[in-house]
């Protein structure tokens, strides 16, 4: 079970380097620029991490990103020190109520992880408890609200995230 919950750390590590490290579109053009501008503050990702305040950058660059493809739903939100909180959801079906932790057959997560130094607090599979409501999903913007208990497996934390809620553009 150690070897397990070291194999999902890593996993899911590793996919939120990837996600918040890389880009569709590189491109730095004029049009870009204004969009950004234009709406910035409209995405938000914000929480409480053992009642300190979290929220994701919104400058130089808003970080919140969210994806629905293949029935898999993922928002998340970093700061600009690497301190990033993300969810998934498997077979996603639209607006409700998602679980995190409750059993071996669910692989929905919830995540808190930080670079300096690298660690992860999840919630997925019978590790944590926690719940990611989809509010609301137009099919370009995604609202909801999510808490979670964290675990890390490396030095056997909890970290309470709490009073998160997130909009963002479905990339």
């Amino acid at each position: 079970m150690k070897t397990l919950k070291k194999t999902i750390y890593i996993l899911f590590l590793g996919l939120a380097m990837v996600a918040t490290g890389c880009s569709s579109d590189d491109d730095n053009n004029n049009e870009e620029q204004n969009n950004n501008q234009n709406n910035a503050g409209e995405e938000f990702l914000r929480a409480k991490i053992d009642g300190t305040d979290f929220e994701a950058a919104q400058d130089p660059a808003v970080i919140v990103s969210a994806t629905v493809e293949g029935g898999i739903f993922a928002v998340q939100g970093g700061k600009n020190n690497g301190e990033t909180i993300r969810a998934t959801i498997n077979n996603y079906t639209g607006p409700g109520k998602y679980v995190t932790g409750d059993n071996l057959a669910n692989p929905n997560s919830l995540n808190y992880l930080t670079l300096s130094p690298t660690a992860a607090w999840v919630s997925t599979f019978n590790i944590g408890s926690g719940t990611v409501e989809v509010t609301s999903d137009d099919g370009t913007t995604v609202e909801g609200t999510f808490s979670f208990e964290g675990f890390n497996a490396d030095d056997q934390t909890t970290k309470s995230i709490t009073n998160g809620s997130f909009k963002a553009t479905i990339e």
